[in-house]
């Protein structure tokens, strides 16, 4: 991967300091550059605050930090809008994973809280990290994988496989079951895909299934309490809704990513880069 390279946004907070010291992990052991940039709009205080050459040195203060790891390390800064800008850097051939942070949902400086980090995420290819601004990083293990009826699925295991091999991790395959809900046939054989795919990658793995024990609409609350039982580093899902799913998911995958235990969430929408 030497010649790929993680795309951090930045607001020059905590919650992308945060994003900026995971993506750093990653880089070490994925052997790929980071590029560090920051969108400059009319809703920005450094827009109105500061001339362009200030977030010119605030960026390159966070590239000098990076460099000093020995990780290679560019900066950009981009005109317009986030939810533009963002994905038009990121779905960038080079480019094999984002990691942003998120202010979950309470004071935002640059609108990145957790519905519209979705927003973002939904228009990129490449797996995205997504990492709250109190996110103390230990390890990514184990990786806790929701199961989903997704037609894209196959994506988010490779994914998670890649993380997986990276980290040394175990991947729990999880699902929770209600009574008198069958589970779909989708469901059944995307599990078998990821049973098929992390064996044939050398994954260690676990399925977990689960009785429902909280009462809730969707499945979030319950799979964030296991993922916090077992100690789980990350959390796998696929940030665009299934149509099984369609009517509580939104409110589910802001709930894993505003998930009390700051546990960093990797998301991928399913399409392919063209």
């Amino acid at each position: 991967m030497e010649s790929k390279k993680i795309i951090v946004p930045v607001d020059f907070t905590t919650a992308s300091g945060k994003a900026i010291a995971l993506s750093m992990v990653i880089a070490k052991r994925a052997h790929c550059s980071i590029t560090i940039f920051h969108v400059l709009n009319n809703d920005s205080p450094l827009k109105r605050k500061t001339e362009p050459s200030e977030v010119e040195d605030k960026l390159q203060a966070l590239a000098d930090k990076v460099g000093n790891e020995g990780i290679n390390c560019q900066t950009v800064i981009a005109n317009g809008n986030i939810f533009d800008e963002i994905p038009a850097i990121a779905n960038q051939l080079e480019n094999f994973m984002l990691v942003i942070g998120t202010h979950g949902v309470h004071g935002i400086k640059q609108i990145l809280l957790g519905a519209d980090i979705l927003n973002i995420v939904r228009q990129i290819s490449i797996p995205c990290m997504i990492v709250q601004e109190d996110f103390v990083y230990e390890k990514l293990n184990p990786i806790v994988f929701p199961v989903g009826a997704h037609s894209g699925f196959r994506q988010l295991i490779d994914a998670t496989a890649m993380m997986a091999r990276l980290f040394d991790a175990e991947v729990h395959i999880y699902s929770v079951s209600r009574v008198g809900e069958q589970m779909s046939d989708k469901i059944k054989q995307n599990i078998l895909l990821a049973e098929q795919v992390f064996d044939e990658k050398s994954i260690t793995y676990k399925r977990v299934k689960d009785d429902s024990t909280i009462v809730s609409v969707g499945y979030a609350k319950q799979t964030i309490q296991y993922a916090n039982s077992v100690g789980a580093g990350m959390i796998a899902i696929m940030s665009v809704k299934s149509a099984e799913h369609y009517y509580f998911a939104q409110a589910d995958k802001e709930n894993m990513i505003n998930n009390p235990y700051n546990i960093p969430v990797m998301c991928l929408n399913g399409i392919e880069n063209s």
